[in-house]
Protein backbone atom coordinates (compact mmCIF):
# COMPACT_ATOMS: atom_id res chain seq x y z
CA UNK A 1 0.00 0.00 0.00
CA UNK A 2 1.06 3.27 -0.53
CA UNK A 3 2.25 5.99 1.26
CA UNK A 4 -0.73 8.38 2.64
CA UNK A 5 1.57 11.39 2.32
CA UNK A 6 2.04 10.02 -1.80
CA UNK A 7 -1.85 9.59 -2.53
CA UNK A 8 -3.11 12.03 -4.40
CA UNK A 9 -6.63 13.02 -6.73
CA UNK A 10 -4.51 12.74 -10.07
CA UNK A 11 -3.28 9.50 -10.66
CA UNK A 12 0.60 8.69 -11.05
CA UNK A 13 2.62 8.52 -13.74
CA UNK A 14 4.44 5.31 -15.04
CA UNK A 15 6.35 6.67 -17.59
CA UNK A 16 5.67 8.64 -21.29
CA UNK A 17 5.62 7.88 -24.46
CA UNK A 18 6.81 11.02 -25.91
CA UNK A 19 4.47 13.86 -24.47
CA UNK A 20 2.25 11.18 -23.66
CA UNK A 21 2.09 10.15 -19.96
CA UNK A 22 0.70 6.75 -19.44
CA UNK A 23 -0.25 6.81 -15.30
CA UNK A 24 -1.25 3.67 -12.92
CA UNK A 25 -4.62 4.10 -13.89
CA UNK A 26 -4.31 3.67 -17.33
CA UNK A 27 -2.26 0.46 -17.04
CA UNK A 28 -5.09 -0.99 -14.57
CA UNK A 29 -7.55 -0.21 -17.13
CA UNK A 30 -5.67 -1.89 -19.83
CA UNK A 31 -5.01 -5.11 -17.74
CA UNK A 32 -9.02 -5.17 -16.61
CA UNK A 33 -9.35 -4.70 -20.41
CA UNK A 34 -7.63 -7.25 -21.49
CA UNK A 35 -8.70 -9.55 -18.37
CA UNK A 36 -12.51 -9.06 -19.18
CA UNK A 37 -12.20 -9.76 -23.28
CA UNK A 38 -10.09 -12.92 -22.51
CA UNK A 39 -12.40 -13.96 -20.12
CA UNK A 40 -15.21 -13.63 -22.62
CA UNK A 41 -13.31 -15.38 -25.06
CA UNK A 42 -13.00 -18.78 -22.48
CA UNK A 43 -16.61 -18.40 -21.76
CA UNK A 44 -18.25 -18.29 -25.48
CA UNK A 45 -15.89 -20.65 -26.83
CA UNK A 46 -15.63 -23.01 -23.84
CA UNK A 47 -18.06 -22.44 -21.51
CA UNK A 48 -21.67 -21.94 -23.30
CA UNK A 49 -21.30 -24.96 -25.70
CA UNK A 50 -21.15 -27.15 -22.99
CA UNK A 51 -24.13 -25.70 -21.46
CA UNK A 52 -26.39 -25.79 -24.54
CA UNK A 53 -25.76 -29.41 -24.76
CA UNK A 54 -26.74 -30.02 -21.07
CA UNK A 55 -29.40 -28.24 -19.64
CA UNK A 56 -29.27 -29.96 -16.68
CA UNK A 57 -26.20 -29.69 -14.78
CA UNK A 58 -25.58 -26.29 -13.05
CA UNK A 59 -22.50 -24.71 -11.65
CA UNK A 60 -21.59 -21.41 -9.68
CA UNK A 61 -20.63 -19.91 -12.64
CA UNK A 62 -23.54 -20.67 -15.43
CA UNK A 63 -26.18 -19.72 -12.10
CA UNK A 64 -24.36 -16.18 -11.80
CA UNK A 65 -24.27 -15.67 -15.63
CA UNK A 66 -27.54 -16.42 -15.56
CA UNK A 67 -28.60 -14.12 -13.07
CA UNK A 68 -26.94 -11.52 -14.17
CA UNK A 69 -27.56 -11.51 -18.01
CA UNK A 70 -31.13 -12.11 -17.08
CA UNK A 71 -31.12 -9.10 -14.75
CA UNK A 72 -29.67 -7.10 -17.95
CA UNK A 73 -32.01 -7.93 -19.96
CA UNK A 74 -35.16 -7.46 -18.11
CA UNK A 75 -34.24 -4.23 -17.05
CA UNK A 76 -33.15 -3.03 -20.84
CA UNK A 77 -36.82 -4.32 -22.10
CA UNK A 78 -38.68 -2.39 -19.44
CA UNK A 79 -36.62 0.67 -19.18
CA UNK A 80 -35.41 1.13 -22.98
CA UNK A 81 -38.08 -0.77 -25.03
CA UNK A 82 -37.01 -1.78 -28.68
CA UNK A 83 -33.40 -0.21 -28.06
CA UNK A 84 -32.67 -3.42 -25.25
CA UNK A 85 -30.66 -4.90 -27.74
CA UNK A 86 -28.02 -2.36 -28.01
CA UNK A 87 -28.34 -0.49 -24.58
CA UNK A 88 -28.49 -4.11 -22.36
CA UNK A 89 -24.79 -5.39 -24.31
CA UNK A 90 -23.43 -2.15 -23.73
CA UNK A 91 -24.24 -1.12 -20.40
CA UNK A 92 -23.76 -5.23 -18.90
CA UNK A 93 -20.24 -4.54 -20.60
CA UNK A 94 -19.61 -1.05 -18.48
CA UNK A 95 -21.05 -2.82 -15.47
CA UNK A 96 -18.14 -5.71 -16.01
CA UNK A 97 -15.98 -2.80 -16.44
CA UNK A 98 -16.56 -0.89 -13.23
CA UNK A 99 -16.56 -4.30 -11.24
CA UNK A 100 -13.72 -5.45 -12.20
CA UNK A 101 -12.32 -2.39 -12.13
CA UNK A 102 -12.75 -1.84 -8.69
CA UNK A 103 -11.86 -5.32 -7.98
CA UNK A 104 -8.45 -4.55 -9.03
CA UNK A 105 -7.45 -2.88 -6.06
CA UNK A 106 -7.58 -6.43 -4.44
CA UNK A 107 -4.36 -6.93 -6.33
CA UNK A 108 -2.80 -3.73 -5.22
CA UNK A 109 -3.80 -1.71 -8.51
CA UNK A 110 -5.38 1.75 -8.38
CA UNK A 111 -8.63 1.11 -10.41
CA UNK A 112 -9.45 3.39 -13.25
CA UNK A 113 -12.46 4.17 -11.30
CA UNK A 114 -10.34 6.72 -9.28
CA UNK A 115 -9.57 8.61 -12.14
CA UNK A 116 -12.22 11.55 -13.55
CA UNK A 117 -10.59 11.35 -16.74
CA UNK A 118 -12.58 7.68 -17.14
CA UNK A 119 -15.55 8.51 -15.40
CA UNK A 120 -16.06 11.38 -17.86
CA UNK A 121 -15.67 8.87 -20.52
CA UNK A 122 -18.27 6.67 -18.96
CA UNK A 123 -20.96 9.24 -18.16
CA UNK A 124 -20.25 11.10 -21.65
CA UNK A 125 -21.38 7.61 -22.77
CA UNK A 126 -24.35 7.77 -20.89
CA UNK A 127 -25.16 11.54 -22.28
CA UNK A 128 -24.56 10.06 -25.97
CA UNK A 129 -27.04 7.38 -25.63
CA UNK A 130 -29.63 9.59 -24.19
CA UNK A 131 -29.36 12.40 -27.19
CA UNK A 132 -29.11 9.67 -30.36
CA UNK A 133 -32.01 7.71 -28.73
CA UNK A 134 -33.87 10.32 -27.84
CA UNK A 135 -33.37 11.72 -31.09
CA UNK A 136 -33.75 8.43 -33.44
CA UNK A 137 -37.49 8.27 -31.52
CA UNK A 138 -38.36 11.26 -31.45
CA UNK A 139 -36.71 13.22 -34.02
CA UNK A 140 -38.36 17.37 -34.42
CA UNK A 141 -39.70 17.04 -31.03
CA UNK A 142 -36.72 15.87 -29.19
CA UNK A 143 -34.62 19.07 -30.78
CA UNK A 144 -38.15 21.18 -29.59
CA UNK A 145 -37.12 19.39 -26.18
CA UNK A 146 -34.12 21.17 -26.12
CA UNK A 147 -35.64 25.05 -26.78
CA UNK A 148 -35.90 25.88 -23.03
CA UNK A 149 -33.25 26.67 -21.41
CA UNK A 150 -33.64 23.84 -17.93
CA UNK A 151 -33.83 20.29 -20.07
CA UNK A 152 -30.76 21.47 -22.44
CA UNK A 153 -28.58 22.31 -18.62
CA UNK A 154 -29.90 19.02 -17.09
CA UNK A 155 -28.80 16.53 -19.67
CA UNK A 156 -25.90 18.74 -20.16
CA UNK A 157 -24.96 18.25 -16.58
CA UNK A 158 -25.85 14.38 -16.49
CA UNK A 159 -22.20 12.88 -17.64
CA UNK A 160 -20.31 15.09 -15.35
CA UNK A 161 -22.60 14.49 -12.22
CA UNK A 162 -22.36 10.85 -13.06
CA UNK A 163 -18.55 10.85 -13.68
CA UNK A 164 -18.06 13.35 -10.15
CA UNK A 165 -20.77 10.36 -8.16
CA UNK A 166 -18.87 7.44 -9.55
CA UNK A 167 -15.54 9.25 -8.67
CA UNK A 168 -16.74 10.49 -5.49
CA UNK A 169 -17.60 7.27 -4.21
CA UNK A 170 -14.44 4.60 -5.53
CA UNK A 171 -11.72 7.42 -4.32
CA UNK A 172 -13.14 7.95 -1.52
CA UNK A 173 -13.26 3.87 -0.51
CA UNK A 174 -9.79 3.63 -1.66
CA UNK A 175 -8.59 6.17 0.63
CA UNK A 176 -10.83 4.80 3.62
CA UNK A 177 -8.56 1.61 2.63
CA UNK A 178 -5.51 2.92 2.97
CA UNK A 179 -6.15 4.66 6.35
CA UNK A 180 -6.80 1.63 7.61
CA UNK A 181 -3.44 0.04 6.43
CA UNK A 182 -2.19 3.41 7.87
CA UNK A 183 -3.61 2.75 11.37
CA UNK A 184 -4.74 -0.45 11.59
CA UNK A 185 -2.99 -4.07 12.17
CA UNK A 186 -2.51 -6.04 9.03
CA UNK A 187 -4.68 -8.98 9.81
CA UNK A 188 -7.60 -6.67 9.93
CA UNK A 189 -7.86 -4.46 6.45
CA UNK A 190 -6.60 -8.36 4.92
CA UNK A 191 -10.35 -9.40 6.24
CA UNK A 192 -12.25 -6.41 5.46
CA UNK A 193 -10.68 -5.24 1.82
CA UNK A 194 -11.97 -8.46 0.42
CA UNK A 195 -15.41 -8.38 1.79
CA UNK A 196 -15.54 -3.92 1.07
CA UNK A 197 -14.10 -3.88 -2.38
CA UNK A 198 -16.19 -6.99 -3.12
CA UNK A 199 -19.71 -5.31 -1.91
CA UNK A 200 -18.29 -1.51 -3.42
CA UNK A 201 -17.95 -2.92 -7.21
CA UNK A 202 -20.93 -4.74 -7.23
CA UNK A 203 -22.90 -1.03 -5.67
CA UNK A 204 -20.57 1.01 -8.31
CA UNK A 205 -21.54 -1.19 -11.28
CA UNK A 206 -25.74 -1.60 -10.32
CA UNK A 207 -25.87 2.18 -9.68
CA UNK A 208 -23.91 3.22 -12.74
CA UNK A 209 -26.01 1.15 -14.87
CA UNK A 210 -29.33 1.76 -13.91
CA UNK A 211 -28.78 5.46 -13.28
CA UNK A 212 -28.25 5.25 -16.71
CA UNK A 213 -30.75 2.83 -18.15
CA UNK A 214 -33.28 5.57 -16.10
CA UNK A 215 -31.98 8.72 -17.80
CA UNK A 216 -32.32 6.79 -21.32
CA UNK A 217 -35.85 5.96 -20.06
CA UNK A 218 -36.95 9.54 -19.59
CA UNK A 219 -35.68 10.44 -23.07
CA UNK A 220 -37.63 7.50 -24.64
CA UNK A 221 -40.69 8.56 -22.93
Amino acid sequence: MEDLSEISIAPPKLFSIGSFDVTVTMFTSVVVTVALLIFALIVRIVCIPRWKKDFTTTSPLRMFFEWSVGMFVNDSDELTEKYSVTVGPLYFGCAAYIMFGVLAELFGLRSPMSDLSCDIVLGGLTFIMIFVLGFIKKKMRRTLHYLPVIPLITDAVVPFSMALRLFGSVFSGYLIMELIYSVVPVVLPAILEPLFTLFHALIQSFVFYYLSMSFINEALE
